[in-house]
Order: C-alpha cells, then sequence, then structure tokens
C-alpha cells in the first residue's frame, strides 16, 4: 500500500506539470534562452554498503568463531562509474533532459581452514571443504527523459519515464581435498531487476557569486518490475550441471537525492563541479537474500542503498 501511495502522489505530481505548462506562460523563466544545448561529462566514486547484519557467511565450526559475515559479504565498496547528461530546448521553448548512468561493482574474498562451516557449501558431502572463494558483482543502469519546466526563479520541476537495471551475481567455489584430488563445486546466483516507470522532482539553482552556482535536486519514481532469479551448480563429484530459474512480477520504489556546486570556467561556456547524491531502492530483487533463503518464491522485501561524489564538467552552446 505504501508503494501504490508513493506511486499515486508522483503521478499526481506528473499530472499537475502538465498543467503548469499552459498555466505560468507569464511566470519568471530560469531557462537561459540564449543556451540551447548542453552535455554533461561525469565521473562519479559510488559506495555500495552491505546490509546491517552479522549473520555468519563462514565460520570455524570447531571454535563458532565467525570468519566472514553477511554485512561483509554484501558491501561491494567503492567504484567508478561514469554519467552523460544531455540538455537542450526544442523549436518550442520546451527544454528535454536525457541522463544516464552506469557502474560495476566487484569483490572477492578466500578462505582457507580445516573447520570451514557455510550455508553455500554443498549438502551430502563425506569431506568438509577446506578452501572456499566468495565472488560477488553487481552493476547498475539508469536512463531516463525528462520534461522540465520552470516554475519560478531558481526553481524546476521535471518529469518523464526511466529505465533502470540492477543485476547480482555471486559465485562461490568449495573445494575439497582427499588425497591428492581436489573436489569442487561451483554454485553461481544471479538476480536481475529491470525496473520501467515514471519519476517526477525538483531542482533547485542558487547563484552564489557570478562565478559559483549551487544547486540541489530530488526526485521519486514508481516502477514495474519483471524480476528474475538464477541458480546454476556444477561440481566434479557428478560432472552434472544443475540449473533453476524463478521470476516474479513487483512493483519497487526508487527515490534519489542530490547537490552541487558549480565553478565557471568559460562564462556560458565551461563550466565545472562536483557534488554528492544517493540512491535509495525498495522492493527489489537482490541475489545475497535468495542464495542463502529456504522459503518458496522470491525474496522481493530488499532494500538497496548506495551513494557517491560525483565531479565532471559541462559544456554550453
Amino acid at each position: 500500500m505504501r508503494k501504490l501511495t508513493v506511486f499515486a502522489n508522483v503521478c499526481a505530481l506528473m499530472l499537475g506539470l502538465a498543467c503548469v505548462q499552459d498555466v505560468n506562460a507569464q511566470w519568471p523563466q530560469t531557462t537561459n534562452r540564449d543556451i540551447r544545448f548542453s552535455v554533461e561529462l561525469g565521473s562519479m566514486a559510488f559506495d555500495r554498503p552491505g546490509i546491517d547484519s552479522t549473520a555468519p557467511v563462514l565460520s570455524d565450526s570447531f571454535t563458532g568463531r565467525t570468519l566472514f559475515n553477511s554485512e561483509q559479504a554484501t558491501d561491494l565498496g567503492t567504484s567508478f562509474g561514469a554519467q552523460v547528461k544531455l540538455n537542450f530546448v526544442n523549436r518550442r521553448d520546451r527544454e528535454i533532459e536525457i541522463r544516464t548512468s552506469i557502474v560495476n561493482w566487484e569483490e572477492q574474498a578466500d578462505f582457507t581452514g580445516a573447520n570451514l562451516a557455510s550455508p553455500f557449501f554443498p549438502t551430502g558431502l563425506t569431506t568438509t571443504p577446506d578452501e572456499f572463494e566468495y565472488n560477488y558483482e553487481s552493476s547498475y543502469f539508469s536512463i531516463e527523459a525528462n520534461r522540465r519546466r520552470a516554475v519560478m526563479p531558481g526553481v524546476t520541476i521535471f518529469a518523464g519515464p526511466r529505465f533502470v537495471s540492477i543485476t547480482d551475481e555471486i559465485e562461490t567455489i568449495s573445494t575439497s581435498t582427499v588425497g591428492a584430488i581436489d573436489l569442487t563445486q561451483t554454485d553461481v546466483f544471479e538476480a536481475t531487476n529491470a525496473l520501467i516507470g515514471l519519476q517526477a522532482g525538483f531542482e533547485f539553482n542558487f547563484p552564489v557569486t557570478h562565478a559559483i552556482n549551487v544547486q540541489s535536486f530530488i526526485r521519486a519514481g514508481g516502477y514495474f518490475n519483471p524480476t528474475e532469479f538464477n541458480t546454476n551448480s556444477q561440481n566434479t563429484f557428478t560432472t552434472v550441471t544443475t540449473s533453476l530459474s524463478t521470476d516474479e512480477s513487483i512493483e519497487s520504489f526508487l527515490g534519489e537525492v542530490g547537490g552541487r556546486v558549480s565553478f565557471d570556467i568559460l562564462p556560458n561556456c565551461v563550466t565545472s563541479y562536483v557534488g554528492y547524491e544517493a540512491i535509495w531502492i525498495d522492493g527489489i530483487n537482490l541475489a545475497p537474500a535468495n542464495a542463502t533463503s529456504t522459503t518458496a518464491g522470491l525474496d522481493t522485501s530488499n532494500t538497496v542503498f548506495f551513494h557517491a561524489v560525483n565531479f565532471g564538467v559541462q559544456v554550453l552552446y
């Protein structure tokens, strides 16, 4: 119900934007009519923290000590991504924005010991694995197109469609040594999300000096998410590969906030910026949650959060 309420609010905001288009013809405009086109190229240092949990993923069965917990297993650290944004004013003096972002994370952990225990270990083994390798990869891609409208000096409202893809993949390799023979099982768990929906938001611009400008924004959207979870197992015990696939359609919510400080290098021509933004997605399929789940169906009640420091240049024409 909460997600439906948020989605209804977003739709109402978009309807208001459509009404503003006709009503605010006499309102002050913040778009510089001399600037018809701009392109922005930026880089982002994305940090994706782990979930706040200390449940053991790998432990010492003899001492009971946790060697690797769920917070460490889901913490993907910091990775650099890219963002490109195009703004242009069409022949009807309507401002259009196209923005895309992409980032990939990779984390790896290796453990060796005589008393290893993990929920990822295959069942039915006569010999406990003495080597465990954990690989976690994830990717985020977003593209959106917004119709922008200045409603008063320094305030712009925008709305439009957005597509977001999030892919999570965990690979675990468990190795048992029997004499001179290594018996290995590899398990791959992959979760895919394809969020398709509408968003709306506000942007605020405040000039500090003639060459320095402060900008902030907030946006939110409701999304239809056809999600899928795949598992694949292969071992040297039976040389048999098994696969399982589960899919489900769910509703997701995405909220985003951010701000930046812009510095004019060449007035009305080249601008540099540095800023911060945070993304929160609720109602999503993640590989760690479903890889160890013992319940039927998909666990789509997960929330993912990542934030970034961004910097780049904007060229105006």
